[in-house]
């Protein structure tokens, strides 16, 4: 029987997980590869394939016949087919490296011998597939007997990839790209030849895996588990739990060996998962390990900036931070801290201990990564739907069931590589269509019927074109609409008048009229549409308007309230929460600075519109915040900065305090706000590095110096404990307890709960239900049960800002074409309290400017500054600063890149790979050169992540071109995607 794995084309997303669990699994270190995931792009058009490559285990074996050992050190099992590696015998002579036509061999450098992929031997004895084959999120590794895989093959009409050419018998299955689907329109694609695939004119980015900055993680770089002999790192116990760096929340579960992680594996047992995970899951065991973690307090000994650093005590540490933080209170009062806390620092840490310490000290200036993230989403959808999401989950009969996907502003195979796998396997099931809008090919785009590259920023123009024609030609769902909107026929007479027609829509998009028509009654006749939006709307300065339109859209064509229908844009967090008793909650005498953190910048540097002093932070604001030279000199102007983190990185070097963290396994913690409402729990297995200690530790030891510890319990550093007593006090929360959550061994269950009993809920909204927590026949939880598009009341809302609540078409003021944006009232206005923040801040009321000879846009064209910049998330293996520290992540996406189209490349005489600098106003940074046809011509792309610090292949963060006062004037969210730039040969 000759085993193989079957590798599906239109599947992978290349997103290295397969790579990533092939490491963990043999415990290979830098530079040892069983397999790896080659990137491929095209050279003058759009375009981007994956070839997962290991060992093909061929009839006729090179590597075997090539190797000069005697007696060999290759061997083929006659039985199976599989070809394996004796390592004890290989002499590490390279022959069967070179002899191999498909670079399936790999080499250790160290102990000087020749690794190859064996089909996972070990695991295969224990019955169990092979690691690449269980993890891939993208359910495109499958293995099994060949014949069988090609009976699978045959049976659903796929061609296979003729890659026979050395005439070597090889076993491997590849499966062509889909050309010809049912259902399918999908334009002539330029990797869809005719005849099969072929790499002839492809290209491999050199900022992929890039061989020569290798050399930075070699050999030094490899931690423990890694390159131990087997038996040292099977475990001896394996406990459940959960992923907490990205929306996937994956289930996952973590191999111990006398009391430290020496794996992090997808849980098989979860009948969702199935043991999927993305890179980023199996990275966690190089954070848990890593020798670069923060194991001491330290106290800054030199200038804010230098780095220099001392060792001190708990003790000392926290005394030393009560003292200062009470000097400060008494000069200038509590509202002089603030607190930021992201993405790190944990979901209890955020809703549960940092909220009960803020309220008891009396600050309002508390706040996390919303506004860099998902604010202006959450207001679009807590005014029209009256919670923020849509209540739709990852199923195969809700967002499974769909007949159309269309994602706008979401590089889903990439920000969440394992929720895409998911819906990419449903549509190719079903025979679904998908069609994406975005600037770039991203991977998500490579999969799709079809791409729109829209203009950045222009997704509202879009959208109100596409409602505007299904609304004109009567294509809405009449009956929906008149049941369950208020305000429709408003809105429907508001864009009639203004003209938001395909027509207009054209030259601001970019996308042709037709294509507009087109996209609307797709929409609108397909039996379930699911649009997906993302940071690529939210991260505008019409981020809060462009998401009510788009769920204004989902709304007239009936996909909303059922499965198989919404806009979904990061679904719809769990409302964990604690609160302190009124008795014990300080009086907040002054508003917020602002919701955004960056509006704190002023009071820090000038003390507008009253001093901040103190800032106690918990993730990395000097790579994450815009305006990196003005959060800087903010930071320097401070009398007291704590840094709570894992790692040190740039925001460290300014602190006073380096406080060191737990984090996942070493302190007990929910997931972070799952996309499906979907709460996971992850028990504390291990103990934090050195003394190093939990984030609810650290905020009820500080808060024992002020006299919190009768609400911040000492017993509250159980997390489990304090998540049961005060986190789950609300009517969605109540039955998520930990007896419920540890009731199921993939440790997660779907709120709302209302009690401990009560039965998961697939889908919220659906027609002849009530939201929970409301009055009898409240579909939707809003003040009148229905969504709410117009109303006086949301009317007067809005109108308080400047704005209607009738969606106006503006954009970021930072444009190639003539576009309206917005800008501050003239002189005479006076701030305004902001009627849609969750807490009491002033804000200046707008108007929307046209596009005239004050325009910004136009005297930045002026001084040479010809390209739209585009930001946003690195390939799968990359998470904000985290992943930065994991040495794979490094060796698979070392290097900050800036993609450019070959046209303009061309111009400007750049070569791919080349280091450029790419300017704005407002500063540069260096970068490398993607030269890639899937990108508009007038715009780059430059993602985030990456800052000086990082202990591998450090650049300067982004956000250094990026500006802290664009900003949503409705939720007060951060315009970071769409700004004037210029790029520089270096």
């Amino acid at each position: 029987m000759q085993l193989a794995l079957m590798i599906d084309l239109e599947r992978c997303i290349g997103c290295k997980s397969c790579e990533a669990a092939c490491k963990a699994e043999h415990g290979l270190g830098p530079g040892e590869n069983r397999n790896r995931v080659v990137w491929l792009g095209r050279e003058n058009e759009p375009g981007l394939d994956f070839l997962t490559l290991s060992c093909q285990h061929c009839e006729r074996p090179a590597c075997l016949r090539a190797c000069p050992v005697h007696p060999k050190a290759i061997r083929k099992d006659p039985e199976t087919g599989v070809v394996t590696v004796d390592e004890s015998r290989c002499t590490g002579c390279g022959e069967c490296v070179v002899a191999c036509p498909y670079g399936a061999m790999g080499y250790d450098p160290v102990d000087h011998h020749a690794v190859k992929c064996d089909l996972c031997s070990e695991r295969r004895a224990e019955g169990l597939r092979p690691a690449c084959a269980t993890v891939c999120p993208a359910e495109a590794i499958a293995f099994g007997a060949r014949d069988d895989l090609l009976e699978r093959a045959a049976g659903e009409g796929r061609r296979r990839v003729d890659h026979d050419a050395f005439l070597l018998g090889p076993s491997n299955i590849f499966l062509e790209r889909l050309r010809d689907r049912p259902n399918s329109t999908r334009r002539a694609e330029p990797h869809a030849e005719a005849d099969g695939f072929s790499l002839a004119g492809r290209c491999r980015p050199a900022v992929v895996d890039d061989p020569a900055r290798r050399a930075k993680l070699e050999p030094g770089s490899v931690i423990f588990p890694f390159r131990l002999k087997r038996s040292d790192r099977q475990p001896d116990a394996v406990v459940p739990g959960g992923c907490n760096i990205c929306f996937n929340c994956c289930p996952t579960q973590y191999h111990l060996k006398d009391g430290r992680v020496v794996r992090v594996t997808g849980n098989e047992a979860d009948p969702l998962w199935r043991g999927k995970v993305c890179p980023k899951s199996q990275f966690l065991l190089q954070l848990y390990n890593s020798k670069d973690r923060l194991t001491r307090p330290l106290k800054r000994m030199g200038a804010r900036g230098e780095g220099r650093f001392e060792p001190i005590g708990w003790d000392q540490a926290l005394d030393e931070i009560a003292a200062r933080l009470s000097a400060i209170r008494a000069a200038h009062g509590p509202e002089a801290l603030g607190i930021f806390a992201g993405t790190r620092t944990g979901t209890l840490t955020r809703k549960g201990y940092i909220r009960l310490f803020a309220q008891m000290w009396g600050t309002p200036n508390f706040a996390d990564t919303e506004a860099f993230c998902s604010e202006s989403k959450n207001v679009a959808f807590e005014a029209t739907v009256g919670i923020p999401g849509s209540g739709n989950s990852y199923t195969p009969g809700d967002l499974g069931s769909a007949e159309l996907y269309v994602y706008m502003g979401d590089n889903q195979a990439e920000s969440r590589p394992v929720h895409f796998g998911m819906i990419n396997d449903w549509r190719l099931k079903n025979g679904a269509r998908m069609i994406v809008v975005d600037p770039r090919l991203t991977v998500t785009a490579s999969k799709a019927d079809l791409w729109l590259p829209i203009r950045t920023g222009t997704d509202m123009a879009l959208a109100l074109a596409l409602a505007y024609h299904i609304l004109d030609a009567d294509l809405h769902d009449g009956r929906f609409c008149d049941d369950w909107v208020l305000g429709w026929r408003e809105w429907r007479d508001h864009i009639l008048a203004r003209g938001y027609s395909p027509a207009w829509a054209a030259p601001i998009t970019g996308i042709e009229e037709q294509a507009i028509r087109d996209l609307a009654e797709e929409i609108a006749a397909a039996d379930g549409c699911v649009i997906f939006g993302a940071r690529g709307l939210n991260q505008h300065s019409n981020g809060t308007q462009t998401n009510r339109t788009l769920l204004f859209l989902a709304a007239i064509t009936g996909n909303m309230g059922r499965k198989g229908g919404t806009y979904f844009n990061y679904g719809t967090p769990s409302p964990v929460i604690a609160n302190a008793p009124e008795a014990r909650r300080a009086a907040v005498e002054k508003p917020m600075a602002a919701t955004n953190p960056t509006g704190w910048l002023d009071a820090m540097i000038s003390g507008d519109p009253y001093p901040m002093r103190a800032l106690i932070t918990a993730n990395n604001p000097l790579t994450a915040w815009p305006n990196q030279a003005g959060v800087r000199e903010a930071f320097e102007a401070l009398d007291l900065l704590v840094h709570i983190e894992l790692f040190r990185n740039e925001t460290s070097a300014y602190a006073d305090y380096i406080l060191p963290a737990a984090t996942g396994v070493e302190k007990g913690e929910i997931g972070r706000a799952s996309e499906d409402r979907r709460v996971i729990w992850i028990d504390k297995v291990v103990e934090p590095p050195g003394k190093a200690k939990p984030d609810g530790w650290i905020w009820i030891e500080l808060g024992k110096r002020f006299g919190f510890d009768d609400v911040l319990k000492e017993e509250h550093k159980d997390s489990g404990r304090f998540w049961d007593e005060m986190c789950i006090d609300h009517v969605w929360m109540r039955g998520c307890t930990q007896e419920r959550l540890h009731s199921v061994p993939w440790r997660w269950v779907r709120t709302p709960l209302v009690d401990e009993g009560a039965p998961e809920i697939e889908t919220l909204h659906l027609e002849g239900t009530t939201a929970t927590g409301h009055p009898e026949d409240h579909r939707f939880p809003t003040p009148s049960g229905k969504l709410e598009f117009w109303t006086e009341a949301l009317d007067a809302r809005f109108g308080m800002l400047g704005l209607s609540a009738l969606p106006e078409f503006y954009t970021d003021a930072e444009q190639l074409v003539d576009l309206p944006y917005v800008r501050p009232r003239g002189i005479d206005a006076s701030p305004v309290r902001n009627p849609f923040a969750k807490g009491h801040v002033y804000t200046m009321p707008v108007e929307i400017a046209p596009p005239d000879g004050e325009a910004p846009a136009r005297a930045l064209a002026a001084q040479g500054y010809d390209t739209e910049l585009i930001t946003g998330r690195p390939p799968a293996p990359h998470f904000h600063s985290w992943t930065h520290y994991a040495w794979q992540a490094q060796e698979m996406w070392p290097d900050l890149y800036v993609q450019i189209h070959p046209a303009k490349a061309k111009r400007l005489g750049i070569r791919d790979g080349q280091e450029v600098t790419v300017e704005t106003v407002r500063g540069g940074v260096q970068a490398r050169a993607w030269i890639y046809p899937g990108i508009r011509e007038d715009a780059v792309f430059v993602p985030i992540g990456w800052d000086a610090s990082q202990p591998f292949h450090p650049w300067k963060s982004v956000n250094f071109l990026t500006d802290s006062r664009q900003r949503d004037p409705v939720s007060d969210h951060s315009n970071l995607k769409t700004y004037l730039c210029r790029v520089v040969p270096k």
